[in-house]
């Protein structure tokens, strides 16, 4: 079990439960998720990372609030369900596979999309829907990704030319049509929940 602890000021009297952290993400698809698990199948004797993810933790995020207190994150819930209630699924597809941090040694190792127009629409008014809740999120521009691995720790310097020369994404479409609330649960594997899903009308 978490620590808890009281925050005070603003928050005062609310109490959060530390070592767990929430976020809304894009679900997707489990076609999608196995194709990307088996592509990563062919890089990890070659490109050794600290963690490859499991492909059920396969997910792009869109707001990340941290260690949330209940009151927020169900004030957050609520107006980002609202503010989707009339958003329809849309399609969206597999581009290439990239790194964040030194190119040498990246910190992440993701796969990106295409076709972002109505993920980036989505995505401001989950963002918004937050902010209005009381959250103060990351300001810098998002990045929709698909996070793959973490930490490099080869002792050669890391190759993308190379990672995509191995596993070249094909061009896969997909839908989608969910998003949910996850909460992370550390050291386990998968090591995050969906806690609350609100789906996108067909």
């Amino acid at each position: 079990m978490g620590i808890m602890v009281k925050l005070m000021g603003k928050q005062e009297g609310m109490f959060v439960t530390m070592n767990t952290h929430f976020f809304f993400a894009l679900v997707l698809p489990d076609d999608i998720k196995s194709y990307l698990n088996a592509v990563t199948e062919q890089l990890r004797s070659d490109f050794p990372f600290k963690k490859w993810l499991h492909p059920a933790d396969y997910h792009i995020t869109m707001a990340f609030l941290g260690n949330a207190p209940d009151p927020l994150k169900k004030d957050a819930l609520e107006r980002v369900e609202s503010k989707l209630a009339n958003e329809a699924s849309f399609g969206l597809k597999l581009g290439d596979i990239g790194g964040f941090g030194k190119s040498e040694s990246p910190r992440i190792l993701w796969a990106d999309v295409n076709q972002q127009e109505r993920l980036f629409t989505i995505q401001r008014k989950i963002y918004n829907s937050c902010i209005e809740a009381g959250f103060e999120l990351d300001k810098k521009p998002f990045k929709p990704h698909i996070t793959l691995a973490r930490k490099f720790e080869g002792e050669s310097p890391f190759s993308l030319e190379s990672v995509r020369r191995m596993a070249n994404l094909e061009d896969k479409h997909f839908e989608a049509d969910q998003v949910a609330l996850y909460q992370t649960h550390l050291g386990a594997s998968p090591s995050y929940e969906k806690i609350f899903t609100i789906p996108l009308e067909k």
